[in-house]
């Protein structure tokens, strides 16, 4: 009797779990917006006004995130200081593939994209220009998934544990 309690207690905790992290994966994408917004206008600032060089923005930036942001803009400053030669555009994919993997949305990740190409490569206001459309769509996303955020998150929560509840009726 007491192995099933336990084995009751796993499954109904296991499942509420995934249930809780299912919900967090939305949160922590609107954390990585917010903090891809505030990335993309310090960067907007520096080149339109202080028009300090990408590399130097990129590496006093990434000590003032941390988590996914974090790890995007290290990426970014240790494959600029090694000096390799390579295209900032190449670069800026690398680093786009970490931040992909942490559930950004697809419109928010083809800007990105893009942006690569622009960045460094174009007078201050192209890039200023497109640095703008992107903040636009970044804010756009960043609504939508607050919205999702508020409707997925209770019903994953919710969903975990009460699934968990009838795999434990169903066996018991």
């Amino acid at each position: 009797m007491l192995v099933k309690g336990v084995a009751a207690g796993l499954i109904f905790f296991s499942t509420g779990a995934m249930g809780l992290t299912l919900a967090k994966s939305f949160s922590r994408r609107v954390q990585n917006l917010r903090e891809l917004i505030t990335f993309i206008q310090v960067l907007e600032s520096e080149i339109q006004f202080a028009r300090t060089t990408l590399p130097n923005v990129i590496t006093v930036q990434a000590t003032q995130y941390s988590g996914d942001m974090g790890r995007f803009l290290n990426i970014l400053s240790t494959r600029l200081k090694a000096g390799t030669g390579e295209r900032f555009g190449t670069i800026w994919e690398e680093g786009i593939q970490n931040l992909a993997s942490n559930g950004l949305p697809k419109s928010a990740l083809e800007d990105l994209h893009s942006l690569g190409d622009v960045l460094g490569t174009t007078d201050v206001t192209e890039q200023v220009k497109h640095l703008k459309v992107l903040l636009h769509r970044l804010e756009q996303a960043l609504q939508i998934a607050q919205e999702e955020r508020e409707k997925q998150t209770r019903l994953w929560q919710y969903l975990g544990f009460s699934a968990g509840l009838l795999i434990v009726l169903l066996l018991l």
